[in-house]
């Protein structure tokens, strides 16, 4: 649901609330229940509203780590950035906020790919050729989706930001977690190791 459309729907229901409120004061006091259990549900609507908007963003959690700190620390800065995105579009914050919010996730996808690309050289990773694919096959995804955006304007973002949202995470817990052991052993990193420096 559209920001517009949730704005419109919570003022139709705070009018029905406030109407329902006014005909139970006038016609019964201040000491009807019904008129207290109005007030309390129109008080709930902006809760219940910020949980709705609130369910796009999400939020890094330590099972979505890999075992190697810095794709990790990529994951969660990817994370954050699809966030600003989301909220760049939900709370309409104009042209340019959304274009450099676009540009810094794309920008650090692609920092991202280059640097897990890189690793997986040094390291003579064994299915090097299979994760590059999916890393490039998600480039023209992200490229489609970039040009829709160009195309259709602000209307393109939750479907692309919902895109690389998905995609990382199911990334994460596919491809990139039978990544992280073989360059956490090439690194010469124990499992659970927390810190690591690019050399």
């Amino acid at each position: 649901m559209t920001r517009r459309k949730r704005t419109i729907l919570a003022t139709a229901i705070i009018v029905v609330l406030a109407v329902a409120t006014a005909t139970n004061l006038w016609q019964n006091g201040l000491a009807s229940p019904a008129l207290w259990l109005t007030l309390a549900a129109a008080a709930l609507v902006p809760l219940l509203l910020r949980r709705e908007i609130c369910q796009d963003f999400i939020a890094w959690r330590e099972d979505f780590g890999v075992g190697f700190p810095l794709i990790d620390g990529d994951h969660k800065k990817l994370l954050s950035l699809i966030n600003n995105l989301l909220a760049t579009q939900q709370c309409e914050t104009g042209t340019a906020l959304e274009r450099q919010a676009l540009d810094e996730l794309l920008d650090y996808t692609e920092y991202h790919f280059k640097r897990e690309e890189d690793l997986m050289t040094r390291y003579g990773y064994p299915d090097f050729a299979e994760h590059k694919a999916q890393h490039d096959r998600m480039r023209a995804q992200v490229q489609a989706h970039l040009k829709r955006y160009e195309e259709k304007g602000r209307v393109a973002l939750p479907q692309l930001a919902n895109h690389l949202k998905l995609w990382l995470l199911q990334h994460i817990a596919g491809t990139d977690r039978r990544l992280a052991p073989f360059l956490a052993r090439q690194a010469g990193l124990g499992a659970g190791s927390e810190t690591q420096t690019e050399s």
